[in-house]
């Protein structure tokens, strides 16, 4: 299979990876409520917790709302966004241990995993706007860290909102043809 055509079934079984981006911003915008209304430690939980829903719950949605089989089980794409997730588990980590002197720093080192992910993506879907997605929601981390110094509720809820808003031009946009 030509890697065009690897790209094109990813698209198919994945909805452009758009449902993903959907529920992780969901996620986000969760972690920034409960962080307002809770404490930044209960909004981190929910950030991991959440997280670890997104591919669960998206691959529950690809199937019952627009009844998308797997990928072809011997894509290597697949395999190459499992491979990308210690970026996520990593970036979590980092932020939970510097969070303890930087409470602010948390979920901005975490957007910037998460952005970090999303460049691959663009490799794995051929779609640009996860270049654009990554690179946004780097920007917002570094720019939260460095100048801004958000309450970390305001970061999270932002990181949301763009996934959410992304997700609704990489859902829109037709399947890979060419």
């Amino acid at each position: 299979m030509e890697f065009t055509e690897l790209q094109r079934d990813m698209c198919r079984a994945y909805v452009n990876g758009g449902l993903g981006v959907l529920v992780s911003g969901i996620v986000w915008i969760v972690a920034g409520l409960v962080t307002q209304n809770i404490s930044l430690q209960a909004g981190m939980v929910a950030l991991f917790f959440g997280g670890m829903a997104i591919h669960p719950l998206s691959l529950l949605m690809e199937k019952l709302i627009y009844k998308r089989e797997k990928a072809i089980g011997s894509n290597p794409l697949e395999m190459l966004a499992l491979q990308t997730t210690p970026f996520l588990i990593v970036g979590l980590v980092i932020g939970f241990v510097v969070s303890d002197t930087h409470a602010n720093w948390f979920f901005p080192i975490a957007l910037l995993a998460v952005g970090a992910r999303y460049l691959v993506f663009q490799t794995i879907y051929g779609i640009p706007h996860y270049i654009i997605l990554g690179a946004v929601l780097i920007a917002v981390g570094f720019v939260s860290i460095w100048f801004l110094q958000l309450p970390p509720y305001q970061v999270a809820i932002a990181g949301g909102t763009i996934e959410l808003l992304f997700s609704a031009a990489i859902l829109r946009r037709p399947e890979r043809k060419n």
